[in-house]
């Protein structure tokens, strides 16, 4: 009786922590435009922190699993990146603008021809 007893405790146990963990994990998803409201292809998402991450198809769509609460990271070169709180999960949609600061682009430099 006691080993049935703590066999149904324990398992009602770890049912209700997966249940509580499921919960903490929200899919977040979205589309990701320029200024302009064009679709951003090949944007990078990342859960800031971590190396979870997508990247957005041609459309500009982006699907990605975040705890609540998680800070998701916009990025791509030539624009500036943007970081969202995912609150609680569901639809955020992103705009980014293009960075249009000077400095720290590598610059091609010419190549002299020999005479």
């Amino acid at each position: 009786m006691k080993k049935q007893f703590l066999f149904l405790f324990f398992f009602a146990f770890f049912l209700a922590a997966s249940t509580q963990i499921q919960a903490q994990s929200r899919i977040v998803s979205g589309t990701v435009k320029d200024m302009e409201g064009n679709a951003l292809s090949g944007i990078t998402v990342m859960i800031k922190g971590t190396t979870i991450g997508v990247s957005t198809n041609n459309s500009g769509q982006y699907k990605i699993k975040a705890g609540a609460g998680s800070v998701l990271v916009f990025s791509k070169r030539k624009f500036i990146k943007e970081e969202i709180n995912s609150g609680s999960g569901g639809t955020i949609d992103v705009t980014l603008y293009p960075d249009t600061r000077k400095g720290k682009r590598k610059r091609k430099r010419a190549l002299k021809k020999k005479k």
